[in-house]
């Protein structure tokens, strides 16, 4: 046991976002919003056609005041592929999608080139949300450079992006970067662990043991090749980072049995939208647990972890027909064992 508790505690790391910028940024201020979908986690979901069920990361970064910024950085603690990751930010153009993600009553509109979707709350504008373009059906390496790293994954938002969606902003005006990773499957996922009893194939229905290691920022779990290159990036210009929110949608049979932190909310997952929203679909009934860490005095949050620890239920026809196989094996056995016993004596 103290061995796979080893082995675990490796796989944690935390992830980080900065900014590299060129300008005063006193101004400026990010709130960053990381999603995590454990769709995967209801084994009976079988997803759609060409879409099999796919656990993912999704990351907001909404911006006031961006002009000074010339890239935005995002370390991940696992390795991914260009071809993993794509523009949830593009799905925004739906005003049920729009409304469901920052909880604002939103009209929706999609302007010319350069594309980006205009979000407004009344005749104010919310954010103008960035459509990232591509090349060769991948996102464009001149808006969106992926870094593979020895033990993780380095994503960074371009200038040609910035500029783009904040083409002729206001001061205190808002722009919105979404992006959706595609999270590796078994045990290179290092966002969710499970913990499956040895016993397992001896009963008809057993319980696992699954957990969320959520880390933000947390220099100790950091890479020294990330510590390092986040004190070059931000010097003396450090973007204030205004808030964290870290949300997990969660399949309705997995039991929340413990949490680090209180939850600011939960609720059960309505199914329209965000059956469309994602390419497999969801599972019937998800649940959405969420948390959140505020920056106040004039101070941006530096850092945040969450561990969330549940209990999810397993049972079916293959788990059934694989205890009813091993116990009949074993009667067979016993079976055999004691007439060989009586023909013995």
């Amino acid at each position: 046991m103290g061995k796979r508790n080893n082995k675990l505690q490796k796989k944690a790391g935390s992830m980080a976002v900065w900014c590299i910028s060129d300008g005063d940024v006193t101004k400026t201020s990010m709130e960053t919003h990381f999603n995590f979908w454990r769709i995967a986690g209801d084994r009976d979901f079988k997803g759609r056609d060409n879409h099999p069920p796919r656990d993912f990361l999704e990351i907001g970064l909404l911006v006031t005041n961006p002009k000074p910024l010339r890239q935005i950085c995002v370390y991940l603690p696992v390795k991914v592929e260009i071809d993993s990751i794509q523009d949830a930010g593009a799905q925004l153009d739906q005003t049920s999608v729009a409304q469901g993600i920052f909880n604002e009553k939103l009209q929706c509109a999609t302007t010319p080139p350069p594309a980006r979707i205009e979000l407004k709350n009344s005749e104010n504008l919310f954010c103008r949300v960035h459509k990232f373009i591509k090349q060769d059906d991948r996102l464009d390496p001149s808006h969106l450079f992926l870094e593979k790293l020895p033990e993780g994954t380095l994503l960074s938002i371009k200038k040609a992006a910035i500029e783009s969606v904040s083409h002729e902003i206001k001061a205190n005006e808002r722009i919105y970067f979404r992006l959706r990773i595609y999270l590796p499957t078994g045990e290179a996922n290092s966002f969710i662990q499970v913990l499956r009893p040895i016993d397992r194939n001896f009963q008809s229905g057993f319980e696992e043991i699954e957990y969320i290691d959520f880390r933000f920022n947390e220099i100790r779990t950091l890479p020294p090749q990330i510590e390092n290159r986040i004190r070059s990036d931000e010097k003396d210009n450090k973007v204030k980072i205004s808030l964290l929110a870290f949300l997990t949608a969660l399949p309705v049979h997995s039991e929340l049995a413990a949490s680090s932190i209180q939850w600011h909310k939960n609720r059960l997952l309505e199914h329209d939208p965000w059956d469309n929203y994602v390419p497999s679909g969801i599972p019937g009934g998800m649940v959405v647990y969420h948390w959140k860490k505020e920056g106040g005095n004039g101070h941006g949050v530096t850092d945040f972890s969450s561990f969330v620890k549940l209990h999810t239920r397993r049972s079916g026809r293959k788990i059934l027909v694989t205890y009813l196989a091993i116990a009949f094996f074993f009667g067979l056995l016993g079976n055999l064992a004691a007439a060989a016993v009586q023909e013995w004596l």
